[in-house]
């Protein structure tokens, strides 16, 4: 019979787990903000006064918003942030952001559902106005004006509407743009801050007018594109990493699903309580992107349907409920029988959590050591990071903000973050793949190492520099999970994973002003204590806990778990069989198969656009061709590097960078990406040096109504270069 009180052996094991959690604890207070430099923002308008300005501003410029609907967002502009962290150190990039730089702000849109037209305002944390964007019709008529006209516009703008002072801005006459539209003439000005630059990257305002009228302005600061692409390079290690952990992820989902069908065939597992559990999760995801409708609503795209955008919304959400909650459902037919064949001495998983599972010793001591942990992980974390961070290790600021707080129910996301975590990483990596790869390697030393660094690389996509770092943090910690969960059970675990993924959310709610506010973050850290609470009270109140020998893995055995192929039991069949039964091993592969191959699909590039053109060279061809052109203009080939690729002209920029031509900041053009000269798909090279006629020029060549920059690899109507 299990013992049904504390012994002094359980109580010394449980205090020397007390103490570990209040030390990391102390030591996480006084040093968590060193390890993990925070960027404060000085919120002085709240979300809803941020859209009142926004409102107020859009009317000033004489535009009429009734009929309008709205949303808001807070938005980073993380490139910059990122940049300036780098480049000039956290504390100096904080205090410019703080202070000199518009990096996060509020974002305001007014849109009308199938219409065109709409407007956007970005208001800054202390309430300015330090965006507009007006989008219209391209083919709507204006009044063009001279460019001395459209300076002046743009002068009086920013003067008079955004209070700017030119004295300290250097207006760039090169910047000065102008682009023909089928019924006006645009216009976008450039001004450059006078005597600032954050390394290499100076601070430049614009300014867009559609026609005669004001079409959008934004401050942003210019990082250089050489930074950009060093730094796209070191994430591209990340993503390398986090790549490769989905290898033996997705073994471990296909080897769980494989054993859960053969369990189940044997008799020895069911599905029914692991999709009720899966069903939990789905509906605490749907909960949290539900409540979250107000980011979502911000995406929407005028040229569709309002409602068929709400159904697509809510389908995507329903799907992405249901995958959460299949991870989990996955696991468990398979995971459970195996965890109770390996832990007979332990509380059964569907019983765990029930009123005389709660009243246990083991749920008791198992929450105390899941909540005791927790608290010590948070002190690893922050020694963790000091000693790398001295090491050359870096991490971005975190803000003292999240979208959270924008939502109806914040304390929903704490819940609905700690119970997918700690349920489908959990179920996975300890209570199967522990006992699972015990089985195959023989050895329990790697089938506790091996799932804690398939767990932890998966971590690896977050932004930290080396690329392995994350990996090496969550690995160790899942070292210790892995020990902790043959100690004292699935059930620590699931405390302690919880309990770190939801306090990230209560710890910034209860942090926040809004008493509201402070009430959800109590509530999201109550739900991991109150079991254990309601377990230790039930104790003192009884003088012993429940006794559950009928609740544990031995009251309903499992007997032996092989992982070799089990034959078919013998059944009468007739002497003419027409069909075989597939095998274990065969479904467990299909299953496989399935799993990776959805995963996969997404990899696999799609038919676009240019995909049924049948060219007449391919790329050594071109590059051949290009090779002789450029020797008869007396230029050795051999002493460059070559690269060919097919473009596209699409309107008036390429497919691929369409998306940053419309944004003025980021404009690409085909002339402005610096290529030495084009080949045609009939292979006729088009030589940035080479005189032309202007009947050579074609529409690959020139972008209609584009003004001259006066850059060198422009190519004017009259051939010149």
């Amino acid at each position: 019979m299990a013992e049904v009180r504390l012994t002094r052996s359980d109580k010394r094991a449980l205090l020397l787990w007390i103490i570990c959690g209040v030390l990391g604890l102390v030591f996480a207070q006084h040093y968590f903000f060193r390890a993990f430099p925070e960027a404060a923002v000085d919120f002085k308008v709240s979300r809803g006064e941020a859209q009142q300005r926004g409102r107020e501003f859009v009317q000033g410029l004489g535009e009429n918003l009734n009929g309008y609907q709205s949303s808001i967002t807070f938005q980073v502009d993380d490139n910059a942030k990122t940049y300036l962290e780098r480049e000039l150190g956290l504390q100096e990039a904080n205090r410019m952001m703080s202070s000199q730089l518009n990096i996060w702000f509020w974002e305001v849109r007014f849109f009308k559902p199938l219409q065109e037209e709409e407007y956007k305002v970005r208001v800054s944390p202390a309430g300015k106005v330090v965006a507009y964007s007006h989008k219209i019709e391209e083919a709507r008529g204006a009044k063009s004006i001279s460019r001395e006209e459209a300076l002046a516009a743009a002068t009086e703008f920013l003067q008079s509407k955004l209070g700017t002072n030119l004295d300290k801005w250097n207006f760039l006459p090169a910047e000065a743009n102008s682009e023909v539209r089928p019924n006006r003439l645009d216009w976008s000005f450039t001004w450059e801050r006078k005597d600032f630059k954050a390394k290499d990257a100076p601070y430049r305002l614009s300014v867009e007018l559609q026609g005669d009228r004001i079409g959008g302005t934004q401050e942003f600061l210019q990082v250089p594109e050489a930074w950009s692409r060093a730094y796209q390079h070191l994430r591209s290690t990340n993503i390398f990493y986090n790549q490769i952990a989905l290898i033996p992820y997705g073994f471990l989902i296909g080897a769980a699903l494989w054993l859960g069908i053969s369990l189940t065939r044997q008799g020895k597992s069911s599905w029914g309580a692991a999709l009720k559990l899966g069903g939990l999760v789905a509906v605490l995801f749907f909960l949290m992107q539900a409540n979250d409708w107000n980011s979502v609503r911000a995406g929407y795209d005028t040229h569709q349907d309002y409602s068929s955008f709400i159904m697509l919304s809510l389908s995507k959400i329903v799907l992405g409920a249901l995958a959460t909650g299949l991870m989990v459902t996955l696991v468990l037919p398979g995971g459970e029988p195996l965890y109770r064949a390996a832990q007979p001495a332990r509380l059964r998983l569907y019983q765990a959590f029930r009123g005389r599972g709660i009243r246990s010793k083991e749920f008791f001591c198992s929450s105390v050591v899941g909540i005791s942990m927790a608290a010590a992980h948070m002190g690893f974390l922050v020694a963790f990071y000091i000693v790398a961070s001295k090491l050359g290790a870096w991490a971005p600021q975190d803000l003292n903000y999240s979208d959270v707080v924008n939502t109806s129910f914040p304390w929903i996301a704490g819940v609905a973050i700690g119970v997918m975590a700690a349920t489908s990483e959990e179920f996975l990596f300890r209570m199967f793949a522990i006992p699972f790869l015990e089985k195959m390697t023989g050895s329990r030393i790697l089938a506790v190492i091996l799932p804690a660094f398939f767990w932890s690389f998966l971590h690896s996509a977050y932004p930290q520099e080396p690329g392995y770092i994350r990996g090496v943090e969550v690995g160790l910690i899942g070292i210790v999970a892995g020990l902790v969960m043959l100690r004292w059970g699935i059930v620590a675990t699931l405390v302690w994973h919880y309990t770190v993924d939801a306090s990230l959310v209560g710890m910034l709610l209860i942090r926040s002003d809004n008493l509201y506010f402070k009430i959800s973050g109590i509530v999201v850290g109550l739900a991991g204590l109150l079991p254990m609470a309601w377990s230790g009270i039930s104790y003192l109140v009884r003088g012993n806990f429940e006794p559950v020998d009928d609740l544990l893995n031995s009251a309903e055995p499992t007997g032996e778990i092989s992982l070799e192929r089990q034959p078919a039991p013998s059944e009468a069949a007739p002497s003419a069989r027409r069909y075989d039964a597939l095998t274990t091993g065969t479904i467990g592969f299909l299953a496989l198969c399935i799993v990776l191959g959805g995963a996969l699909a997404f990899a696999v590039k799609r038919q676009s656009i240019g995909d049924y053109l049948h060219l007449g060279l391919n790329a050594r061809a071109a590059t051949a061709r290009a090779d002789a052109v450029m020797r008869e203009q007396h230029l050795d080939p051999n002493k460059f590097r070559r690269a060919a690729e097919f473009r596209v002209r699409c309107g008036r920029c390429h497919l691929r960078n369409r998306k940053a031509c419309r944004n003025r900041r980021h404009k690409r053009h085909l002339w402005t990406e610096r290529r030495l000269f084009l080949v045609s798909y009939k292979g006729q090279p088009f030589f940035s040096g080479m005189p032309i006629n202007e009947k050579d020029i074609t529409r690959p060549h020139l972008c209609r109504g584009q003004q001259s920059r006066k850059r060198g690899n422009h190519i004017a109507l009259d051939g010149a270069f």
